[in-house]
């Protein structure tokens, strides 16, 4: 669990609970959509950079692929990947636990993958770190660790940490090469100096995933589903509604894609998430 992050989040989900959606939006996947696979818990997800039209996401046991309407197991990795995040050169970031079969540490530091999520390699704090939230960027990898309680940086693709501010518990990263933005239950935070420094976005809505789009628009989601964006981190556009479900995790893809897993679905806008449809049901 992400400490009282995920818990302020909670609690606006318990007052959100009776609200109903007014964008255009559903549950009900296509015919033939979905799968054995389990994706009873997604804690991530990202574009494979080979293939805009494929799905990275991480689950309770390991990384699923959507395409072609269809979800299929990555690999053989039954981990528990509470952090996960695509870098910009393609190489894929986790963290978390290991599977019910696999050996390892409890808490696997950072891990990385440079096949697609195929096979996975230990980086760095093996047996001490637990990253929740991971980003991503060119000068480097952000990640909140869930142990500590703490946000680190790295700009050597984790191969060393430095620690950044505070006091910010965040739930979830974006970080793109002029700023971090961290969600946290008293809204979104942004920092300007590589993770040091933190201050509130006092316009922003209160969001519970973030991701910056090609562009630079921060795109991000509500506890409720519903889709904001900015793409100066001050005046923010109110879009449409992912799902009729809790939201679980966020990525946006080239042009105007957004993806969005709820607890019981895969919703693809592809107009900036003005309106969604759901792909995929678990």
């Amino acid at each position: 669990m992400r400490r009282s992050a995920i818990a302020g989040c909670a609690a606006v989900l318990a007052l959100l609970s009776g609200c109903g959606n007014d964008g255009a939006s559903g549950d009900g996947a296509a015919p033939g959509a979905g799968g054995a696979v389990d994706v009873s818990h997604v804690h991530g997800m990202g574009v494979d950079p080979a293939d805009p039209d494929r799905v990275l996401i991480a689950t309770h046991t390991g990384l699923v692929a959507y395409a072609n309407g269809e979800l299929t197991k990555v690999g053989d990795l039954t981990t528990d990947l509470m952090g996960f995040t695509v870098g910009p050169d393609g190489r894929l970031f986790a963290s978390g636990h290991p599977g019910h079969d696999e050996e390892g540490p409890m808490a696997l530091g950072l891990i990385t993958s440079t096949d697609r999520g195929q096979t996975w390699r230990s980086v760095s704090l093996a047996g001490e770190a637990d990253f929740h939230a991971l980003d991503a960027w060119s000068g480097g990898v952000v990640g909140y660790d869930g142990a500590l309680g703490a946000l680190q940086v790295s700009d050597d693709a984790g191969a060393t940490w430095v620690e950044g501010a505070s006091g910010t518990d965040a739930y979830d990263l974006a970080a793109d090469d002029s700023a971090i933005v961290a969600t946290t239950d008293g809204g979104p935070e942004v920092s300007r100096d590589a993770g040091r420094s933190f201050t509130a976005l006092p316009s922003a809505p209160l969001l519970q995933l973030v991701d910056f789009s090609d562009d630079g628009t921060l795109v991000g989601v509500a506890p409720d589903g519903a889709v904001h964006a900015s793409d100066d981190l001050v005046e923010w556009d109110r879009r449409g509604v992912a799902g009729r479900t809790q939201v679980q995790a966020l990525t946006t893809g080239p042009g105007d894609d957004v993806w969005v897993a709820t607890t019981e679905s895969l919703q693809h806008s592809t107009d900036g998430g003005a309106t969604f449809f759901a792909v995929a049901s678990w």
